[in-house]
């Protein structure tokens, strides 16, 4: 017969093995994208990459990261220029964000983040000088959220710059309108996808 002495410690190992495992699992919650407009769209975008026409333009619809990606094709022969000056976002807490303009040229696509993802700056990094790169808040800081960005260590010195165009999706409902130029004539598409924690 083992005396208590001698079991304690492998008690303590199967407890602290339980609460690691509970930890893990219940940070590995899967969020799923489900698009309402444009009306007709695929329903859920979870792994597999949904591809949305509408037209003149197409978009591709994927989850990376945790995070959506939306790629906008332009099909046609023509530039089309994403108009930032009066595109914008509303995030689920119905704060307005604008979006960046770009060109697409013909038969081209651009890629976004939605939400953006935030810059962040690192001094030194790594070495002499100064470095920047993309960042995520849950990477390097368990505080970051839409309104914090200060400095934090490790290894040197990290700032995240957070801009108008930054926001935070949880979950909820974000809505999109995007303005768009081709051939001297505007057109605008409307978005609005729910992101849902799925377990």
């Amino acid at each position: 017969m083992q005396s208590s002495s001698k079991l304690r410690p492998a008690f303590g190992l199967a407890w602290f093995s339980i609460l690691a495992v509970a930890a893990l699992v219940s940070g590995c919650r899967t969020y799923g994208y489900r698009v309402v407009q444009p009306a007709g769209s695929p329903a859920m975008v979870v792994r597999e990459p949904v591809m949305i026409r509408y037209e003149p333009l197409e978009y591709r619809l994927v989850q990376r990261d945790k995070q959506l990606v939306m790629s906008i094709i332009n099909p046609t022969d023509d530039r089309v220029e994403l108009l930032g000056r009066r595109s914008y976002v509303v995030d689920p807490n119905q704060e307005s964000h604008p979006v960046r303009g770009r060109v697409i040229g013909p038969h081209s696509h651009v890629r976004m983040w939605i939400p953006p993802r935030p810059i962040t700056y690192s001094y030194p990094p790594w070495g002499w000088g100064w470095g920047w790169g993309w960042g995520w808040g849950w990477g390097y800081d368990p505080f970051w959220g839409p309104y914090y960005g200060d400095p934090y260590a490790w290894p040197g010195v990290y700032a995240q710059v957070i801009t108008p165009y930054d926001w935070c999706w949880k979950t909820g409902t974000a809505r999109m309108r995007f303005y768009y130029e081709r051939g001297g004539k505007t057109f605008e598409h409307d978005f609005e996808i729910v992101r849902e924690r799925l377990k």
